[in-house]
C-alpha cells in the first residue's frame, strides 16, 4: 500500500485550522521554519519525522494517529487534545537518572535533530541518543558545519 503523504499533510493542515493557528504559531511552538511546515502540509515530505509527530501531538493526535493517516484511515484524539497541551514530554520526566545539566540542556532551544543509535563497544552495544538543539535564528548550515567539525554526522530536516 502507498503511504499517502499529500491526505496527512492535507489532514494535519485542517487539524491545525480548526485549532485556529496559523502555520507561524504551530512552526514557532515545534521548533521549526513555516517553510518546513509548509512542506508537510503539501505532503513534500517522505518520511514520519520528529517534527511530523510534534505536529501531530500539537493539534491532539494520539499516538500512531501519523501512521494510521499516511495508511488510509482517520486520526484518533487524545482525551487530552488541544493546542495547549505540551508538545514534547519534558524529557527530564522520563529520564530522571540524567544530570541536571543534561536535563536543562534538553529543553534549551528550538529541537534541530534527533537520533538514537546502537554502538559496539568492545564489551558489548549500548544506545547512543544524540539531540541537537540550535538557537533562534542560527541558520541550519551554520549548525551543520559546527557539528561536522565535531565529526557529528546529522541531518536537518527541509535542508
Amino acid at each position: 500500500m502507498d503511504r499517502n503523504w499529500a491526505r496527512l499533510g492535507e489532514t494535519l493542515k485542517a487539524a491545525r485550522s480548526e485549532h485556529g493557528m496559523e502555520q507561524q504559531d504551530v512552526a514557532g511552538r515545534i521548533g521549526v521554519k513555516r517553510g518546513a511546515l509548509r512542506n508537510i502540509e503539501r505532503g513534500a515530505i517522505v518520511k514520519v519525522t520528529p517534527t511530523v509527530l510534534a505536529y501531530a501531538r500539537l493539534v491532539g493526535w494520539a499516538e500512531n494517529s501519523v501512521e494510521r493517516v499516511l495508511d488510509g484511515g482517520d486520526p484518533v484524539l487524545r482525551e487530552d487534545s488541544g493546542p495547549n497541551q505540551a508538545v514534547v514530554p519534558e524529557p527530564a520526566a522520563e529520564a530522571s537518572d540524567l544530570s541536571i545539566r543534561v536535563q536543562q540542556a534538553l529543553r534549551e532551544g528550538p529541537l534541530i535533530d534527533s537520533r538514537v543509535t546502537e554502538v559496539t563497544t568492545p564489551s558489548g552495544r549500548v544506545k547512543a541518543t544524540i539531540v541537537v538543539r540550535g538557537e533562534d535564528g542560527t541558520p541550519a548550515d551554520q549548525l551543520l558545519a559546527v557539528l561536522r567539525l565535531l565529526k557529528i554526522d546529522v541531518t536537518i530536516e527541509g535542508s
